[in-house]
């Protein structure tokens, strides 16, 4: 990451979600109330469906100043809508159709023309195909990859058709592995398998950040992170190192 071409001139980290699940949206109010209460904003990927299903909460993170991350309509490969449905196996045509329909959901509903766009589910479901469908739209950026195998060592680059790619970071000590409770606690064989663990790789990669003015961004599953304070640590170890957070539209300059 040493020999990033870091966009931003300074440390700098981008503080991102995922909505997939109902359990997600179960958590998104304790979730607001918690960045509220640090100051900070963050990325929103969120499910067209969902935005429908729950306007609420959405236009709450809208009005407190957070980002909308058009993360499709249904989110194929959601046992909500689409459990047989793999995003990089639709048809082109499917494929636009799932982010042009959350586009437009968004849009009428909150009020807001997305710019950026994430892949359900990230890795062999992240496709090529989509970054022609972006330009179409419209769009400025994707954040559908991981850092690890990506070009650009974690910072954000052009890619294809005018659209910048920002890749999802890793750990200090994990540096082939998107750092999220995903892969560090919750499958079959967790790279951490303890909360405090967790935390505690958190808080030595952002020193490091900060130590080398890089750049970084994660995203985190919102119903897993809210547990056992693990947000409220995270929150504190940024504000405690005053390291600079922006949301991804801030980058696009």
């Amino acid at each position: 990451m040493r020999k990033q071409d870091n966009p931003c001139g300074q440390a700098t980290y981008v503080l991102t979600f995922d909505f997939d699940f109902e359990k997600d949206i179960d958590a998104f109010p304790v979730l607001l109330d918690m960045l509220k209460m640090h100051d900070i904003k963050a990325g929103f990927a969120v499910i067209g469906k969902f935005v429908e299903k729950y306007p609420d909460i959405h236009k709450r993170a809208v009005d407190e100043g957070h980002e909308i991350i058009n993360h499709t309509y249904t989110h194929p490969d959601n046992p909500h809508w689409a459990p047989d449905r793999y995003f990089n196996k639709l048809s082109y045509a499917e494929q636009k159709e799932e982010v042009e329909r959350a586009h437009e959901a968004i849009h009428k509903i909150l009020g807001v023309e997305c710019v950026g766009f994430r892949t359900p589910h990230y890795g062999n479901l992240h496709t090529e195909s989509v970054y022609p469908i972006l330009a179409e739209l419209g769009y400025r950026y994707s954040s559908s990859t991981a850092a690890c195998g990506y070009k650009g060592f974690g910072a954000p680059s052009l890619h294809s058709h005018g659209i910048i790619e920002i890749p999802t970071g890793c750990s200090l000590h994990f540096p082939l592995a998107i750092f999220d409770s995903w892969n560090m606690l919750r499958k079959k064989n967790p790279f951490l398998g303890d909360d405090q663990l967790f935390i505690e790789e958190f808080e030595a990669t952002i020193k490091v950040i900060k130590e080398q003015n890089l750049f970084l961004t994660h995203y985190f599953d919102p119903y897993d992170i809210v547990e056992n304070s693990k947000l409220e640590k995270i929150l504190n170890t940024l504000s405690n190192l005053q390291i600079s957070t922006k949301l991804y539209k801030d980058l696009l300059s």
